[in-house]
């Protein structure tokens, strides 16, 4: 199926039973009148190049998907984002009543889209569990995270709030792909792993950017709410008797120490991702490298990327960037 119809076809397999939402309907056009970039449905298709039922893959990249959707209708309410993608968010136009029912509406499609798949009946039930283990983890992470609660070890709360929150949905492209391309539950662990260790890279990424300008720390969001990140972690790790947030603010030199011990956690994360990788069909491991290149390699702010639905098989480093996944 060419990318352009793939791509076509899954708007409107989201919007088929995203929108189907009775008296949320409104709401649930609103939300999706502004498509997201797709990144986890392109890495499900990227690494299913062998998967001659297109139907199916379509039917779980929309799962994984409005999974993702759920999560930022859930998430701006918990954080009081008022707008996405350039419209007000659900909780800002509907009330945080409608955004968190819109977000329950947008799960349960989820599994719907998995049910109805087409001839997957070998697999659906590991889809399905699959699926579930994925939505609770990511719950589980973001409820860890709004708790900022870290007990002293501030590394082993980020990396669980990491992994949790982030790699799950990161993960869950390639462990349904593993499953649609061999039917086998035996490597989704690995798939599992890879996806984790994604994840953590990118929420280590995310939270280096506000560094790009050190004058204006103090009045980042973050830094006002006290959110433990990732330099605030290596910061506690490096001068565990002194005040990680302040010393990020006010010293250069502990802050330069702390991004230091922060690119080593991204390098390990990374290591670790390939590593797993290794364990998955070839093919798998390549989406990986590429997709870590593509999404997790840093580059000047002028690049961009062409959007379409392989984008992790064709292109070179030199075009990568790091962007919201």
């Amino acid at each position: 199926m060419p990318s352009s119809l793939i791509a076509s076809t899954l708007e409107q397999t989201i919007r088929h039973y995203g929108e189907d939402a009775n008296a949320l309907t409104v709401a649930a056009k609103h939300h999706f009148s502004r498509p997201g970039k797709r990144t986890r449905a392109k890495l499900l298709f990227a690494a299913s190049p062998l998967t001659k039922n297109s139907l199916a893959l379509i039917h779980a990249a929309a799962a994984v998907e409005l999974i993702h959707e759920a999560s930022i209708v859930h998430d701006d309410i918990q954080d009081r984002t008022e707008y996405r993608r350039g419209n007000k968010t659900v909780w800002h136009k509907f009330g945080a009543n409608t955004a968190l029912l819109l977000g329950d509406h947008l799960v349960a499609c989820a599994f719907k889209a998995i049910a109805e798949a087409p001839n997957v009946d070998s697999i659906r039930g590991a889809l399905i569990t699959t699926l579930s283990a994925a939505v609770s983890r990511a719950a589980s992470g973001q409820h860890l995270q709004l708790t900022n609660h870290a007990s002293g070890d501030f590394w082993s709360f980020y990396y669980d709030v990491a992994i949790n929150k982030t790699g799950a949905l990161i993960a869950l492209p390639l462990q349904l792909a593993v499953l649609l391309e061999s039917g086998q539950c035996a490597s989704v662990t690995s798939a599992a792993q890879c996806g984790e260790q994604l994840g953590l890279a990118y929420q280590i990424l995310d939270d280096l950017k506000p560094y790009a300008t050190p004058d204006s720390l103090a009045s980042h969001e973050d830094f006002v709410n006290g959110v433990i990140t990732a330099p605030v972690a290596a910061c506690n790790e490096l001068f565990s008797r002194k005040d990680p947030i302040q010393s990020l603010i006010d010293h250069a030199d502990r802050r330069a120490l702390a991004l230091r011990l922060c690119q080593r956690w991204l390098n390990e994360a990374l290591m670790h991702a390939r590593h797993s990788a290794a364990m998955l069909p070839e093919h798998c491991a390549v989406v990986v490298e590429a997709f870590i290149k593509q999404q997790l390699t840093t580059a000047p702010a002028t690049t961009r990327q062409t959007d379409n639905f392989k984008p992790w098989r064709e292109r070179q480093a030199n075009s990568a960037r790091v962007e919201a996944v």
